[in-house]
């Protein structure tokens, strides 16, 4: 885990440095810092990332020129088109007996997010930016290349759970250093990831819509799946959120810094901070870990986002988020040793939905219903006695 750490954490300072004095979006804060984890870890992710995101630029400028789309809704049209191409790609490469693991899915996410980026560039800053973007990319991928070498697994390669020196990481493989461990095993088929995606992105999208508060789109339902391998992971996760946001909120007082460098640089801290929690928390899942800490940066930059008042419901809208998720992810899965729920009985499924009805019920009581469109067309002084 320490090489996949140290060339993200390089990166997503890197990223932020870049932003800060050019005004470069790079793809997205933590965009090419994991793509460049990614393509060490699977090969395949590389030419994946390239089609998928030019299939997601070129739909949302065709999306952009033939609707209304703006806004959030970009992101998500984006992120949408982004998904289907890699995840239709990497479905016949399985077909053909090749092996990508859920990582490669996990990453799917990463064109959608990279076409939006460049979008919301000015045409003449594009071609610097990608540029910028390609240099970067290839300094991290050189880098980790390098410290995955004989020397350093012998020394350091189970030093930290195994990510790049894993017998599923192609980079390992090719140079013949990886460490002798059990590889990571599948906690839950590659379609039923894929389904709790969606639906994860649907119920947040909805939640955004209704509360106003950033939830996050997948990070609720990768952390029911991790909750599957490990009850380690989830702790982690609390940790790392706790932890980024005392550093964000000390970190934009301070120094004034917000938006995507601060973002960046917050999901560095988690990161690095997860590499060190992993030598005092049994935590076997070095991938696992990564992704967690991730979630961790992203989810305290959005409560940060977030007006003083609403911050209090991103807790309670992951929950309402997180337990449906386990839940179905329970379903179709067995959870390993130190996963939870080991069992679905009705009193866990009693105590799920106490926990949900709770979490929502707390995000009713914070807020105001807003008015429905009829209510306020019929309130209007253009009405007209309510019609049209």
């Amino acid at each position: 885990m320490w090489v996949a750490s140290l060339v993200a954490v390089i990166g997503l300072l890197s990223v932020a440095a870049i932003t800060q004095f050019t005004g470069y979006r790079m793809g997205g804060s933590i965009t090419i810092p994991v793509l460049a984890v990614y393509s060490l870890k699977n090969f395949v992710m590389l030419p994946v990332f390239v089609l998928s995101a030019a299939a997601a630029y070129v739909g949302l400028w065709i999306l952009r020129r033939r609707t209304l789309i703006f806004g959030r809704d970009e992101l998500i049209a984006a992120m949408v088109i982004g998904t289907a191409v890699p995840v239709v790609t990497l479905f016949f490469i399985l077909q053909l007996g090749l092996e990508v693991g859920v990582v490669a899915f996990l990453g799917s996410i990463l064109p959608g997010l990279a076409a939006y980026n460049y979008h919301r560039i000015k045409p003449e800053y594009r071609r610097n930016d990608l540029l910028a973007s390609v240099g970067l990319f290839v300094t991290l991928t050189a880098l980790g290349w390098v410290l995955v070498s004989n020397g350093f697994a012998r020394e350091f390669g189970t030093l930290t759970p195994p990510v790049l020196f894993s017998s599923t990481a192609d980079v390992a493989i090719y140079k013949g250093v990886a460490v002798s461990l059990d590889p990571e095993s599948v906690i839950l088929p590659r379609e039923i990831v894929a389904g709790l995606f969606a639906g994860g992105l649907v119920l947040s999208e909805r939640l955004r819509g209704r509360f106003g508060v950033r939830v996050g789109i997948i990070g609720a339902v990768l952390l029911a799946i991790y909750a599957l391998a490990s009850y380690w992971l989830v702790i982690l996760y609390v940790l790392l959120l706790a932890l980024s946001f005392g550093f964000i909120q000390l970190s934009n007082y301070h120094t004034l810094r917000y938006g995507r460098v601060l973002l960046g640089v917050t999901v560095a801290v988690a990161i690095f901070a997860a590499g060190s929690l992993t030598f005092v928390i049994p935590i076997e899942r070095g991938l696992s870990a990564f992704f967690t800490a991730i979630l961790a940066g992203v989810g305290a930059y959005n409560a940060h986002a977030s007006a003083p008042f609403e911050r209090r419901l991103v807790v309670p809208l992951q929950i309402v988020v997180f337990v449906p998720a386990l839940i179905v992810a329970r379903l179709f899965s067995a959870p390993q040793p130190r996963g939870f729920p080991q069992e679905l009985t009705l009193p866990v499924l009693g105590i799920a939905a106490v926990f949900w009805v709770a979490a929502l019920g707390i995000a009713y009581w914070y807020t105001v219903s807003p008015p429905s469109e009829e209510e306020v067309l019929s309130a209007s002084v253009l009405s007209e006695g309510g019609e049209t």
